[in-house]
């Protein structure tokens, strides 16, 4: 797609670069560039304008070469951004193994390597929305701040997925569902090895 189609279709909508750059999170940088020549819109970028103007990619690019394309691009880009699903975290660290990795799903992440999915086990959550079977992508990390969700391993047990809060002397997991108590710890706890942060929730998806 040529810059000058854009604008014609900026003109014909009666918008401007900057409304479509913030409506869409595309840097205003990413239109400079692609308006001097210097570089066009990757696929997943075009993907998100062609949604903003509720359009498909066939019809925001003009061609059906340019479809096959950017379509190509796109498998291209999901492929190079796929994150291993682990059912089952043990000894310490999210490591992928054949009897842990359950196959690797898309992730809309800068690097692939920093992530994991979680299957969860169970309804302690549910008044989040993350119920049994929920896939659960994680930061890997070993700090949390108040109030996220995590991924923590305790007594080198299978990993649990609680709400972190911080009270003074006491770390409490918290469940999202009054049938399950809290796991509560001590800073000492994190410092002996006996729990261990894993990572931190970004987003959970009750199915692929």
């Amino acid at each position: 797609m040529e810059y000058a189609a854009f604008e014609k279709l900026l003109k014909s909508h009666n918008l401007s670069v900057y409304q479509v750059a913030k409506a869409t999170g595309i840097s205003a940088s990413t239109f400079t560039d692609w308006k001097n020549g210097r570089s066009s819109p990757k696929a997943d970028k075009l993907a998100r304008i062609a949604e903003f103007f509720s359009m498909s990619l066939d019809e925001l690019i003009g061609t059906a070469t340019g479809k096959r394309s950017v379509e190509q691009s796109y498998r291209n880009l999901r492929a190079q951004k796929m994150v291993p699903v682990i059912g089952v975290i043990r000894a310490g660290a999210p490591i992928v193994t054949d009897e842990t990795l359950l196959g690797r799903e898309f992730a809309d992440v800068s690097d692939t390597e920093d992530y994991f999915y979680l299957e969860v086990c169970g309804d302690s959550m549910k008044n989040c929305g993350i119920v049994d079977g929920t896939y659960v992508l994680f930061h890997k990390q070993q700090y949390a701040e108040n109030g996220d969700i995590v991924a923590c391993l305790v007594d080198g047990d299978s990993a649990t997925v609680k709400r972190f809060h911080r009270e003074r002397r006491r770390i409490v997991l918290a469940p999202e569902n009054e049938a399950y108590s809290p796991i509560l710890l001590s800073p000492e706890d994190f410092e002996t090895g006996r729990a261990r942060i894993l990572g931190v929730a970004i987003e959970a998806k009750t199915k692929f």
